[in-house]
């Protein structure tokens, strides 16, 4: 049902850009991000499993029309597929190395800018999305004891949730160029105990994109 879902948006992205004759554009981006943490993990008992510390970086590739509403606010849809950095926790009580429990999304939303300086060359704009994410491809949750070396997985699950974000941008000659403040909601569980725990991913990310006219 969810893959219908997301089937069904992106026919509906693709099937507006097709049929708009005017005042519409896209806008394709890739991005990266530059701060980003996770919800820390609790077992069952309240004990800290992983903290919200991330490690090497995270990216993404997004494409959004829009259609101009009047001279100041754009409204579309947009869709993208998101890398979420990776996670590592070293626990120095058992001197257990702890990684994993890291996940990728595809978040349908849809996304409006509120454009200023509409006479002038570079036009900054304000930018929100608002969808939800389809989060898949949760890696295992690893303990490796650096004692022994031994090491145990641990198979874990994840669902979709809420996805949002909030930021500025600036439009130059067709380019843009965004910082963005978003949120990947997200609830996991592991096959051990079953436990339940947040998962959600919180990110600070620098995109760059080109505006297509039509």
């Amino acid at each position: 049902m969810k893959k219908l879902f997301l089937l069904a948006l992106i026919l509906m992205i693709l099937s507006t850009i097709s049929f708009a004759k005017s005042n519409f554009y896209i806008n394709p981006k890739v991005g990266i991000d530059l701060i980003s943490k996770y919800e820390k993990t609790f077992d069952e008992n309240g004990k800290m499993i992983l903290n919200d510390k991330t490690k090497k970086f995270g990216g993404e590739v997004a494409i959004e029309g829009y259609k101009i509403l009047n001279e100041h606010i754009d409204l579309g849809l947009g869709v993208a597929y998101q890398d979420h950095a990776d996670r590592k926790h070293f626990d120095y009580t058992s001197n257990v190395d702890i990684s994993g429990v890291q996940y990728t999304s595809i978040p349908v939303y849809i996304a409006s800018r509120y454009n200023f300086f509409l006479d002038s060359k570079t036009k900054p704009y304000l930018k929100a999305n608002l969808g939800y994410s389809f989060n898949f491809d949760s890696s295992d949750l690893e303990e490796k004891n650096t004692v022994n070396d031994r090491i145990e997985k641990i198979t874990t699950d994840i669902n979709g949730g809420l996805y949002y974000g909030i930021g500025t941008g600036i439009e130059y000659k067709n380019y843009t160029i965004e910082l963005m403040y978003a949120i990947n909601r997200c609830k996991g569980s592991t096959k051990r105990s079953n436990s339940k725990y947040r998962a959600d991913y919180d990110r600070i990310s620098l995109l760059v994109g080109y505006r297509f006219n039509f």
